[in-house]
């Protein structure tokens, strides 16, 4: 399915590892600032509707990488 996008493993790889860290981005300031709760919610919606996007079309994942992944 990656390659009908044009993407190949390495750079389906990189996708996921920067949307996971913008994930923690969201987390770690939704925490720290409650007064921009709604519009860090939105965008950490945003990233995690893509992120479970991604994963879906990288397939399955070894298990080595999924706690990594989900972090």
């Amino acid at each position: 399915m990656a390659k009908t996008f044009g993407f190949n493993d390495d750079e389906l790889k990189l996708l996921l590892v920067s949307v996971r860290h913008m994930r923690r981005t969201f987390a770690a300031a939704r925490a720290s600032a409650p007064e921009a709760q709604p519009a860090a919610d939105a965008y950490a919606k945003l990233y995690d509707d893509l992120f479970e996007k991604l994963l879906d079309m990288v397939g399955p994942v070894p298990e080595h990488l999924e706690g990594p992944l989900s972090e």
